[in-house]
């Protein structure tokens, strides 16, 4: 600009976006006006990232990554797999149509490679990055469970042997309650044998027979 002039602004809020006007007049009859159009953006946060390896044996790594951005205002996500940019699709993997989670499937041997998921927008940026070999040889061995997965399974696994074990306590508890909560009938007397005895019958009253 003329003789350097410049403005400076301090402390920008969002809401100081827009236009603005400067009128520079170089003589007095000569006058220009410029608009500066300003827009203002947050610093981007750092990404929110997660991933999840959907089956991982020794022969194939299936996985997922995510990375989302965070805070006000709209932000682009990006992926890049070490020196390759999202250009490739059949290389980086498979990406789901928002852009913010990428489905990936490699041989063990191919997975030493690093992916990159950056989250910008106009002014700043940041960056996140999967290291795939850690992740995958986390899930080695692993069928199509998730680790989630496994602890749901394992806390089933529990509850089914807590059940059955306080099921065997009842039943062996109710068992040693039988003989004290049964009353005894007393068995009934079985008839004495008849007893006999000789009866003297006196006929006459008085007299003397048998």
């Amino acid at each position: 600009m003329y003789n350097e002039t410049a403005l400076r602004i301090r402390d920008l809020q969002r809401g100081d976006s827009g236009v603005f006007g400067a009128r520079i007049k170089m003589q007095p009859a000569l006058v220009e006006d410029q608009a500066f159009n300003l827009s203002v953006y947050e610093s981007v946060p750092s990404p929110r990232t997660r991933s999840q390896v959907l089956a991982s044996t020794l022969e194939w790594c299936n996985l997922t990554l995510q990375c989302q951005g965070s805070g006000k205002g709209a932000v682009n996500v990006t992926w890049r797999r070490d020196s390759l940019a999202w250009g490739d699709a059949a290389k980086l993997g498979q990406l789901s149509p928002d852009g913010t989670t990428l489905r990936v499937a490699l041989p063990p041997a191919a997975a030493n490679v690093t992916y990159a998921c950056t989250v910008s927008n106009p002014a700043d940026h940041k960056v996140a990055l999967f290291d795939l070999q850690s992740i995958c040889q986390g899930g080695v061995g692993a069928s199509s469970f998730s680790k989630s997965g496994y602890i749901v399974l394992a806390l089933i696994l529990v509850a089914v042997s807590l059940g059955g074990a306080f099921w065997c306590w009842r039943i062996n508890s109710d068992k040693a309650a039988d003989p004290a909560a049964t009353p005894t009938v007393p068995a009934e007397e079985s008839p004495a044998e008849p007893q006999y005895t000789d009866i003297v019958c006196r006929s006459p009253p008085e007299g003397n027979d048998q």
